[in-house]
C-alpha cells in the first residue's frame, strides 16, 4: 500500500503540473473549447461504455476455433505436401528457403516473405496462395477467436475493453484489451466473428449505426469540389459516379471492375497514395495508374486544389488541422529525405479528413449518451468502431433508439453535403451490420 499510494500521489501531482503547462498552450492555439466541449465530456461516455462492456457467445467462438483449427491442419498438410518436406511455416527464414532456394521463385525484395511479396508470387506457384490462406486463418484464430473468450470478466460475463483518446494522432479512438477496432470485416471468416456479439438478456437485440462514406463526404466539404458535392447531394453511388467520370461513360454502363477501380482511387487519394501504391492495389502498370490519377484530378479539380493548399499550409506552418481545430504536426514535410517527406505529405493530406470524421462521431456519442440518460432508457452504447456505433437494447425501445441515434449522428456537425447514417438491427452484430 505504501508503494501504491506514493505512485498514485506522484501520478496526480505530475498530471497537475502538466495541466498548468498545457492549458495556456491550448488557449494560445484556440483549442481550449475543443478540449473542454468534446474530449473532456467524452471521458464520461467512454467510462460508461467500458463499464458496460460487450457480451459474446463463448460457445460459438469455441466452435469457430475448432473449425478453423481443422482447416489449418488441412492447410499445413497441403503445404508440406507441395513443399515435399515439413518446416516451420511461421519461420520467415525457413519459408524463404523453400520459396527461393528449393522452388526458385522470383526474389522480389531480396528474400522477403511479406504479404505483398507473396501476393506477387501467386502467379508463379501455388504455394504462396496457401501460405497467405494459412496466415490469414492463423491470425484470426490466435488474435481474435481464441483471445476474446480469454478476455471475458468472470463476474460480469462480459468483455470490458479500454478506449484510448490519446493514442491515434488523428484523434480517432482506439481500444485495447482487446482491440475491437481491428476485427477483420473483409474476409468471410472475419465477419463471422460478429455472430458471437449478442445481447446478454432475453428480448434484447443488437443495433448498429454507421456513417455512410463519411471520409469522402468530409473530403467534399473541405475541398468544395463541385462534382463530388453534387454526387452526394444527388445521393448517387460515389464510386459509380467516379467510374463514370474517369472512363467518360454513362452511369448505367459502369461495370463492377470499373467501380472497384474508382473505389481504390477514391480512398487512395484520401490517404495520399501515389501511382506506385495505386498500381499495386489494382494490379496495373505504374503508367496506367498515373493516367487514371491524372483523369481523376481532371474531373475532381477541387480535390487537387485541396491537396495543394493543405500541403502548402503544412510546409509553412508545420501542422495541419481538422474542421474543429485539432492539430497534427508534420515536421518532416520539408525534409530533404524523400521517403520522410512523402510519408509526412500523406499524413498531411489524410489527417484533416480522418480527424474530422473522429470529431463528428465523438460529438454524436456525447449527445446520444446524454439522451439515453435524460430519457431514462435501458439501451446501452457498447462499442465504437471507427465510423460505427453499436448498441445493446431492449426490443421495446427499438423504434425510439433508432430515431434518436440517427438524428444525433446526422446532426453532429453541419457539412456542405448531406450526412447519411446507415443502420441495422438483429440478434447479433453480424445480422445488424
Amino acid at each position: 500500500l505504501d508503494k501504491i499510494s506514493y505512485y498514485a500521489a506522484e501520478d496526480a501531482d505530475i498530471v497537475f503540473q502538466l495541466a498548468e503547462i498545457f492549458a495556456p498552450k491550448l488557449e494560445e492555439n484556440d483549442q481550449l473549447n475543443f478540449f473542454a466541449d468534446i474530449e473532456m465530456p467524452l471521458i464520461d461516455v467512454l467510462m460508461k461504455m467500458e463499464n458496460e462492456g460487450v457480451y459474446v457467445d463463448e460457445d460459438l467462438l469455441n466452435e469457430m476455433s475448432l473449425n478453423i483449427g481443422d482447416r489449418l491442419d488441412l492447410l499445413v498438410k497441403e503445404i508440406y505436401n507441395i513443399a515435399e518436406e515439413e518446416f516451420n511455416i511461421n519461420s520467415t527464414q525457413q519459408l524463404a528457403k523453400i520459396l527461393f532456394d528449393d522452388l526458385k521463385l522470383t526474389q522480389i525484395k531480396k528474400r522477403s516473405t511479406a504479404e505483398n511479396v507473396l501476393k506477387e508470387l501467386v502467379n508463379e506457384h501455388e504455394l504462396p496462395e496457401l501460405i497467405l490462406s494459412y496466415r490469414k486463418l492463423n491470425k484470426l484464430k490466435n488474435t481474435y477467436i481464441d483471445a476474446l473468450p480469454a478476455s471475458i470478466n468472470i463476474n460480469t460475463k462480459r468483455i470490458h475493453s479500454t478506449f484510448n483518446q490519446t493514442i491515434a494522432a488523428t484523434g480517432r479512438l482506439s481500444s485495447t484489451g482487446p482491440n475491437f477496432q481491428n476485427i477483420p470485416i473483409r474476409s468471410v471468416e472475419g465477419r463471422e466473428i460478429r455472430k458471437s456479439f449478442i445481447a446478454q438478456q432475453k428480448n434484447w437485440g443488437i443495433f448498429s449505426a454507421d456513417y455512410s462514406q463519411i471520409e469522402l463526404r468530409i473530403m467534399a466539404h473541405l475541398s468544395e469540389d463541385k462534382e463530388l458535392c453534387k454526387a452526394f447531394e444527388d445521393n448517387l453511388d460515389i464510386h459509380d459516379r467516379t467510374a463514370s467520370l474517369i472512363y467518360n461513360i454513362p452511369l448505367d454502363d459502369v461495370q463492377p471492375e470499373m467501380r472497384r477501380t474508382a473505389k481504390v482511387i477514391n480512398f487512395g487519394i484520401m490517404y495520399g497514395a501515389g501511382p506506385f501504391r495505386i498500381s499495386q492495389e489494382l494490379g496495373i502498370s505504374r503508367k496506367a495508374a498515373q493516367e487514371i490519377i491524372k483523369q481523376y484530378f481532371f474531373q475532381y479539380s477541387g480535390i487537387q486544389n485541396y491537396i495543394d493548399d493543405t500541403l502548402s499550409k503544412a510546409r509553412s506552418d508545420n501542422y495541419v488541422e481538422t474542421i474543429l481545430g485539432r492539430r497534427r504536426y508534420v515536421w518532416d514535410v520539408n525534409s530533404e529525405n524523400a521517403l520522410k517527406k512523402q510519408a509526412a505529405e500523406r499524413v498531411a493530406i489524410n489527417m484533416p479528413i480522418q480527424g474530422s470524421a473522429a470529431e463528428l462521431i465523438k460529438i454524436a456519442m456525447i449527445d446520444i449518451q446524454k439522451n439515453i440518460e435524460n430519457d431514462k432508457l435501458n439501451s446501452k452504447m457498447i462499442l465504437q468502431i471507427h465510423d460505427e456505433l453499436l448498441f445493446e437494447y431492449p426490443l421495446d425501445e427499438e423504434e425510439y433508439l433508432i430515431s434518436m441515434v440517427k438524428k444525433s449522428m446526422e446532426n453532429a456537425m453541419s457539412l456542405k453535403v448531406p450526412i447519411i447514417v446507415d443502420y441495422g438491427f438483429g440478434k447479433d452484430w453480424f445480422e445488424a451490420h
